[in-house]
C-alpha cells in the first residue's frame, strides 16, 4: 500500500501557493462559485491555509478535517483536490478517489495547471489501487454485509468500489442459515456479479453422532444377552445344587452319609456352573453399562450444513486485469 502512495508524490508548498489565488479570485460566473458569498469564501480560504500548513507539517488527519470544513463554506475542486492528497497520505484510496472526481468535475478550469496535471496523474494511478465489487440478491428479507458495513437490503443489486484486500460479505434473515464467504479483491480488477441466497434452518439442519448408532446398542444389548445367559446358568446351578441337597436329605437324614453314599456330581456341577453365572453375570452387567455410556456420549446433535445441497463447495475463480495482474475470489454458496 505505502508502494502507490510513493508513486502519488506531492508537490505541496507549490501546489499551496498556487491554489490560494485562485480560489480567491473565482468569480460567481464560474459553476463552482455560483450562490458562494464572500464570507463564505474568506472563511474557505482561512480554513484552507490552516490545512496547508498541518499539511506542511505531516499532520494529515488534522489537516483532512481542516479541508472538509473548507468545502463546507465552499465546494471548490482545488479544496477537494487537498483533500484527495491527505487521503492518499492515509491510505484510503476509494475516498480519495471520489474525491478526485468531485475534484476534476469541472475539468481543468478551477484548477492550476500543474495541479490539473497533478490531479489526471493520480486519477490513472488510483484506477489500478481500487477494485469492483458487484453483489445482487433476489431472495426478499435477506441483509448482506460488507466487512460489518450494510451493503444490500434483498432484493436488488448493489456495486461497490472496494481497496484492494480481502473483504468478507455476510447474508443474513431470521430463520435462515448464516453464511460468510471471504473475497480478495486485486487493484484495477472488476469481480463479476456474485448471487447470494440463503438456505432455511430446517433444511440445512442435520443430526449427526459420534458413532454409527448399531454401535451403542449392539454393546448395551450384547451385555444384556450375557447378563441373561449368567442368570440361566445361575439357575441351573441351583437345580443342581438342590438336586444334590434332596438326595442328601433322603439318603443321610438320619445316620448321616458315608463316603460313596451319595452322587457328588450334581453338587460339583453346581459349584462349577455359580462360578461360571457369576463370571458371565459380571461381564454381561459391565458390558451393559458401558453401552449405557456410549448410548448417551452418542446421543444426537443438531449441525448445520456448511452447504447443504453441495457440502463443502468452495469457488475458486481468477479473473485477468488489463495491467497483468488479476483478482482472485473465494465464494461459497449463499
Amino acid at each position: 500500500m505505502r508502494e502507490w502512495v510513493s508513486k502519488l508524490s506531492l508537490v505541496v508548498a507549490l501546489a499551496s501557493a498556487a491554489l490560494a489565488p485562485r480560489i480567491a479570485r473565482a468569480d460567481a460566473n464560474q459553476p463552482w462559485a455560483v450562490g458562494v458569498s464572500e464570507a463564505q469564501k474568506t472563511q474557505s480560504q482561512k480554513l484552507l491555509e490552516e490545512g496547508n500548513a498541518l499539511f506542511l507539517e505531516k499532520d494529515y488527519a488534522p489537516a483532512l478535517e481542516k479541508y472538509k470544513a473548507a468545502i463546507g463554506a465552499w465546494d471548490h475542486p482545488a479544496i477537494r483536490f487537498n483533500i484527495v492528497r491527505c487521503l492518499i497520505q492515509l491510505d484510503r484510496p476509494v475516498e480519495a478517489s471520489d474525491n478526485l472526481a468531485f475534484a476534476l468535475a469541472y475539468g481543468a478550469a478551477p484548477l492550476e495547471d500543474a495541479v490539473y496535471t497533478e490531479a489526471l496523474s493520480y486519477q490513472k494511478l488510483l484506477a489500478n489501487q481500487i477494485g469492483d465489487l458487484e453483489v445482487h440478491c433476489e431472495q426478499a428479507g435477506v441483509s448482506i454485509t460488507l466487512d460489518g458495513q450494510p451493503l444490500l437490503a434483498c432484493p436488488g443489486k448493489e456495486h461497490r468500489r472496494v481497496a484492494p484486500g480481502q473483504h468478507q460479505l455476510v447474508g443474513t434473515k431470521t430463520g435462515f442459515l448464516t453464511r460468510s464467504t471471504q473475497v480478495v479483491v486485486i487493484g484495477g480488477a472488476h469481480q463479476p456479479a456474485t448471487a447470494m441466497s440463503l438456505v432455511e434452518l430446517g433444511k440445512a439442519a442435520k443430526v449427526v453422532h459420534r458413532y454409527p448408532n448399531w454401535i451403542p446398542w449392539t454393546v448395551f444389548g450384547g451385555g444384556l444377552v450375557l447378563a441373561g445367559f449368567g442368570g440361566i446358568l445361575q439357575y441351573e446351578a441351583s437345580q443342581s445344587m438342590s438336586s444334590y441337597d434332596r438326595a442328601v436329605s433322603t439318603n443321610c437324614a438320619n445316620t448321616g452319609c458315608t463316603p460313596g453314599q451319595v452322587d457328588t456330581s450334581d453338587r460339583d456341577r453346581a459349584q462349577t456352573e455359580n462360578k461360571i453365572a457369576i463370571s458371565v453375570m459380571t461381564v454381561g452387567a459391565a458390558t451393559a453399562i458401558v453401552g449405557s455410556v456410549l448410548l448417551y456420549v452418542n446421543r444426537g446433535r443438531t449441525v448445520y450444513e456448511e452447504n447443504p445441497e453441495k457440502p463443502g463447495v468452495t469457488a475458486v475463480n481468477l479473473t485477468p486485469t488489463h495491467d497483468g495482474g488479476g483478482l482472485v475470489t473465494l465464494s461459497g454458496r449463499f
